[in-house]
């Protein structure tokens, strides 16, 4: 066998390739930690080891490592004042830290978008297996088929952790289906097309209304890229599903809505519990408005005794989970993240046409969706914060090593002069 320098670093990268398609396959599944831990470290030893044969330093200059080593200051500056150091420390190494070594080792190491292509293609098998798989268990459920469509106690979870994850993988990965419909043709579309209506189908199935709300944002933003007077139309029809949606997977519970609120114990339905939580955790946020509780949602439980042993252990929403545990400046410093990847995907849909635009399209939707849909609760953790990772460290990797696309620091709400509308 040719163990030459050059024979080496093509194994290297093959090697690597083939841990980032098994590893969007397995990642979402649960109680995968080890097989997760083998595709992640192993690339990342790799890539250690091709800058060794190669004697330079094989890091690409980007516009995210700035506000990412912000966040991680931050991050790690509210050990001083967390409730629980120990606990902190451990989901700064094992969320954090996990998460920007995978957005990385995608940027660094994707080169084409043949490569770009086989990874997603490996994630959406993977949620035709989940959906499949989803169909047997939430029907083996009930007898009676058209009762559990209306049941909102019974959801489909696939092969993630919970129903919730799993709202959270659909909503993250749908926009590539829409990407792979509008870049194929004939029966390869057609087969595109199934495996979106199977996805919304168990995005239906899992009874998540925040995944909803996230999902006629995504609809509005392909719409509004691709076909805008539809993009309108896409509005009339969310008024109309909540118009005529029933009652009980409106609210479920009492069909009441109080903003008045306070009560986080005996509430008649979990939008009046969230509304109560979400407005303690702001009166917390501002009697201590730079000083956070700790990295980890468990250090909320931790600090207020009340929500321990609780469905309301955490704030259930993002913006809100950061700016408690890290303080103002946390929540800072992550917008400042979200900005310069939202203004790259839109940099990117100015400066592209054809596959490169409908893949810069997917990134803003999944972003969008992603984080409308964690404002309902808090997942931007696990495999959906690192799933969410490898699909930006993919979306840089296009916009930087495949399209040597310029980022510039101008404001990104200004078109560029001779932009059109991209058609179907």
């Amino acid at each position: 066998m040719d163990f030459s320098k050059n024979k080496q670093l093509e194994y290297i990268d093959k090697i690597i390739e083939v841990c980032f398609i098994c590893l969007v396959f397995i990642l979402p599944v649960a109680h995968t930690m080890t097989i997760r831990s083998i595709f992640i470290y192993l690339p990342a030893i790799l890539w250690v080891y091709k800058m060794i044969l190669k004697k330079e330093v094989l890091f690409i200059r980007n516009q995210m490592t700035l506000p990412l080593i912000i966040f991680s200051v931050i991050a790690a500056l509210s050990l001083l004042t967390a409730v629980n150091p120990g606990y902190a420390l451990r989901e700064l190494q094992g969320e954090m830290i996990t998460d920007f070594l995978l957005f990385f080792l995608l940027l660094n190491n994707v080169r084409n978008m043949k490569q770009v292509n086989r990874i997603i293609l490996s994630l959406l098998f993977g949620s035709l297996v989940q959906g499949i798989y989803s169909v047997f268990t939430y029907f083996s459920q009930n007898g009676n088929w058209l009762e559990s469509l209306l049941d909102y106690n019974i959801k489909a979870w696939g092969l993630t952790a919970g129903y919730i994850s799993y709202s959270v993988f659909l909503i993250t990965i749908i926009p590539f289906i829409f990407y792979k419909i509008m870049t194929s043709a004939g029966q390869k579309r057609f087969m595109f097309i199934l495996l979106l209506l199977l996805n919304l189908f168990m995005l239906y199935l899992t009874h998540q209304r925040g995944a909803l709300v996230a999902l006629f944002v995504q609809v509005f933003i392909f719409f509004w890229f691709v076909k805008r007077r539809m993009a309108y139309l896409v509005i009339g029809i969310a008024a109309l599903a909540i118009f005529i949606m029933p009652s009980n997977l409106l609210y479920h519970g009492t069909d009441v809505v109080d903003l008045k609120t306070e009560e986080t114990v005996n509430y008649e339905n979990t939008i009046n519990s969230r509304i109560a939580l979400w407005k303690f955790t702001v009166r917390e946020i501002a009697g201590h408005p730079f000083s956070g509780i700790g990295f980890g949602r468990h250090s909320f439980s931790a600090k207020y005794n009340q929500f321990r042993g609780t469905d309301l252990w955490h704030s259930l929403n993002t913006f809100l989970n950061i700016t408690i545990q890290l303080g103002i400046q946390g929540l800072l410093a992550f917008i400042f993240i979200l900005y310069r990847l939202t203004k790259t995907y839109v940099s990117g849909l100015k400066e592209s046409r054809g596959e490169a635009y409908y893949f810069f399209l997917a990134s803003l939707m999944c972003i969008a969706g992603f984080f409308i849909r964690n404002m309902f609760d808090d997942h931007y953790v696990d495999d959906n914060g690192q799933m969410f990772w490898v699909l930006t460290g993919l979306a840089l990797a296009v916009f930087i090593q495949i399209k040597k696309l310029a980022y510039n620091r101008t404001s990104f709400l200004s078109k560029k002069e001779g932009q059109t509308e991209q058609g179907i």
